[in-house]
């Protein structure tokens, strides 16, 4: 059994969500908005509530977030014009409507409408972003490519005079189970080095800070799949050099790496960081020698993962470094972005686990599961033996009021909190 992962029309969906203050259109039938509104309204929390009568009009349908035109017969031959024209002036005069944004469900992307002289006729001055081809069966990163493409070439960013020790965090997503407890921490730990973040591209900045991309002076990827295109993308338009690790910060010691790099290319001073760093490496290890001491855990104990590549290694260098676990299964999260597999294999082929690879997360028995909560239901529900770790999206539905992080120093601790009551109960 593998996961059926989203498309490059949830992609690109789910990034334009992550603009504070943008509306994102779906130019499409209705029933192409129900699951990215209700994704986008559990991870953002931007609007109101569940109560459909909150959201009666026409191009809601009952929902807080991603309207769309609601196409039928009559609009796939005649064309989607009349719907946008009504629509976007509509939606424009939203109050929490800073950006609005277009994007083609694949059947009205073979219509042929031009969204751009539509969104320019409709709204000749108000800031629309628009994309006019989903990507149809290409991947969720796919998706963010194009987002990122679409929105920094379209919204035309003007070139500024350099701010020191500023970055933008890129590979942030609001597909991702805890970007917004990621977030807060990388912003924390750079505050900690003298450095200031501008934008957290498609993670809740918006379009002032959006624009003022291009007076960073040092771009962050911290998951490549999501943020390594826009990188690019940002540093052959401005100049603006990048840094991406082999994953995301997950641990310790991959946090510690990445701020000492943007320390080093920044000028920045890392001591009040490494202060906090070595606290909370003293503070893990005072409840991990004590659970050692009781059960000899948590060395040997097996996990299962589920990720993308750069994820599976990130999580799998600190579940093995750091805690002595040993890689029981890992199901990989759309394979065919395979940049990482290399890297993946090789430290697999160092621990001496490389026949993990051809082990499913649905194939072998693990003590400890790091995945999604639908994942985590699959397995319960043929009565597994473990204890679930929610890493990523669709959740069991766990209710997180105060944010939580998985990157960083304090995800390395919450991660640390985990293991250690996960294997004990």
């Amino acid at each position: 059994m593998t996961n059926i992962t989203p498309d490059s029309l949830s992609g690109i969906i789910f990034a334009l969500e992550g603009v504070a203050r943008a509306t994102v259109l779906l130019n499409g039938p209705t029933g192409c908005k129900f699951y990215h509104s209700a994704v986008s309204d559990s991870q953002t929390l931007g609007r109101g509530g569940l109560d459909p009568l909150l959201f009666p009009d026409l191009w809601h349908f009952g929902q807080p977030r991603v309207p769309c035109t609601y196409l039928g017969g009559r609009d796939y031959v005649y064309g989607s014009r009349e719907k946008l024209a009504a629509a976007l002036p509509c939606l424009s005069r939203q109050a929490d409507t800073d950006l609005l944004c277009v994007v083609n469900s694949p059947g009205a992307a073979l219509i042929g409408d031009d969204l751009r002289a539509a969104a320019e006729a409709a709204l000749p001055d108000a800031p629309c972003v628009t994309i006019e081809t989903p990507g149809f069966s290409e991947n969720i990163f796919a998706g963010y490519d194009s987002a990122a493409q679409a929105l920094i070439r379209q919204l035309d960013c003007p070139a500024q005079a350099l701010r020191p020790a500023t970055v933008n965090l890129l590979g942030l997503s609001v597909f991702q189970r805890n970007y917004r407890g990621d977030l807060a921490e990388m912003k924390r730990l750079l505050a900690l080095c003298g450095v200031e973040m501008i934008c957290a591209l498609f993670a809740g900045s918006g379009l002032s800070e959006i624009r003022a991309m291009p007076a960073a002076a040092l771009n962050i990827v911290l998951q490549p799949e999501y943020g390594l295109a826009a990188a690019r993308l940002l540093e052959e338009k401005y100049g603006t050099p990048y840094i991406v690790r082999d994953g995301p910060p997950v641990g310790f010691a991959a946090t510690e790496e990445l701020m000492s790099a943007v320390c080093a290319r920044l000028g920045g001073d890392a001591a009040a960081f490494r202060e906090e760093s070595e606290r909370a490496r003293a503070r893990a290890y005072s409840h991990i020698a004590r659970v050692h001491a009781l059960s000899g855990l948590p060395k040997g104990a097996k996990f299962g993962l589920e990720g993308t590549y750069s994820e599976l290694y990130a999580y799998t260098k600190f579940l093995t470094g750091y805690f002595g676990m040993i890689p029981e299964s890992v199901s990989v999260f759309c394979p065919e972005r395979s940049e990482y597999k290399a890297k993946y294999t090789a430290l697999l082929d160092g621990l001496g686990a490389a026949a993990v690879l051809n082990r499913g997360l649905f194939e072998a028995e693990a003590e400890l599961i790091f995945a999604s909560g639908g994942s985590i239901a699959a397995l319960k529900l043929r009565k597994r033996e473990f204890v679930g770790v929610e890493i990523a999206l669709p959740t069991l539905g766990y209710i997180d009021v105060l944010p939580k992080a998985n990157y960083g120093v304090n995800g390395a601790l919450r991660l640390t909190e985990q293991v250690l009551n996960g294997l004990l109960f």
